[in-house]
């Protein structure tokens, strides 16, 4: 568990077509809204004028509490929604969404097959402890307090601290941990709870921390050296079972785009053959250029390698079994298929007619509505 309070220092804000967004809190931390790589994300927004357009967020859903003003939410072909000041609406992403009145609102964005609520909290100068939802499908949670108005003062797990308005407390653990909250105060405060999953690299490739070389770095150079041949991976076992992620692929493709290793081997072999030609026999010539093959093989073409090679060089090669979701997606491009629906498809007999869609269910006539 951990937790912290955040204040304004800590916000990030930037303009929106109809005002200004303080992104409160986003996870994971390195998250980006543009780039729509988080999994939830906690703002604050003022919409200064009296018609706006929210952004479309297919793989979002939304809750989103006004702290001021009141706003009509219409949720094109769908509904409309009042809200008053502490009142809310949820509603999908994917809604084509435009606001009627100028507000300030607290926005809740959670993406798909997770979960996510705000309530508002009427503060008092008593203790209490607000209820949680239950949600144990999901390992990791989240609770956050944001301060409206007044104060209040958090305790969790009998640590006890302050938070001011215009301030949010932010609390993320496991919940196979126990936490026990409690609060006090004066004011209103949103609460926000989060059920989420979250595997590292969900949405990017992993972070690999920059070593020096070693000897390790060296024997896998000279393998990926010696395997930078057309149809390679149908002979080598090991590079069925690999993969190499984007970095590491990226600096092979520029030793391959450059043909270093191909000059430096036809210098070499150049040098050989004019000051070996006079000096050996046929059979010697043939022992010398054998040897400089081999040390080409084993020593100058890893070096070359090596110099512009990521390392740690393993942390770069994946398990092709344990690969993360941005992960697979990104081989599944470079080999321009998508493994996981031929699996399924695999599966049923394939008449070579029918139809599937992205998660290899059949597409029969009813559901193509032509009955």
């Amino acid at each position: 568990m951990d937790y912290k309070v955040l204040k304004n220092e800590d916000f990030n804000i930037s303009n929106w077509t109809g005002g200004k967004t303080r992104q409160l809190s986003i996870y994971p931390a390195d998250g980006s809204y543009l780039d729509r790589t988080f999994v939830w994300r906690l703002s604050s927004a003022t919409c200064d004028l009296e018609e706006s357009n929210f952004s479309k967020l297919p793989d979002y859903d939304r809750v989103l509490v006004v702290l001021k003003g009141q706003v009509v939410l219409a949720h094109e072909d769908v509904r409309a929604a009042r809200l008053s000041e502490l009142e809310q609406d949820r509603f999908s992403g994917a809604y084509k969404t435009k606001s009627f009145g100028k507000i300030t609102d607290y926005n809740l964005m959670v993406r798909k097959g997770n979960e996510g609520f705000l309530d508002v909290i009427d503060l008092t100068e008593e203790v209490m402890t607000p209820e949680v939802e239950s949600y144990p499908a999901f390992q990791l949670a989240t609770q956050a307090f944001f301060v409206r108005d007044g104060y209040a003062t958090v305790t969790i797990n009998g640590k006890t601290v302050m938070v001011q308005e215009d301030q949010q407390l932010v609390i993320n653990y496991d919940q196979r941990e126990t936490v026990k909250v409690s609060i006090m105060g004066q004011g209103h405060v949103v609460r926000s709870q989060i059920f989420y999953d979250y595997q590292e690299g969900e949405f990017g490739p992993t972070k690999v921390e920059a070593e020096k070389a070693s000897a390790s770095d060296f024997s896998q150079c000279v393998f990926i050296a010696n395997t930078q041949f057309r149809f390679s991976n149908f002979i080598s076992r090991k590079l069925k079972k690999v993969w190499y992620d984007e970095e590491l692929q990226a600096a092979i493709d520029k030793v391959n785009h450059t043909y270093i290793t191909e000059i430096v081997f036809f210098i070499g072999a150049a040098v050989l053959a004019t000051a070996g030609f006079e000096r050996f026999s046929s059979l010697g010539w043939i022992v010398a250029f054998a040897a400089w093959i081999i040390a080409f093989s084993c020593f100058v073409s890893p070096f070359i390698f090596m110099m512009f090679l990521p390392k740690p060089i393993a942390g770069h090669i994946k398990d092709i079994n344990k690969l993360t979701p941005y992960e697979q997606k990104v081989r599944e491009r470079q080999m321009g298929t998508n493994e996981r629906i031929d699996k399924i498809i695999g599966r049923y007999k394939f008449t070579g007619t029918d139809e599937y869609d992205e998660q290899g269910n059949r597409i029969d006539d009813y559901h193509k509505n032509k009955f």
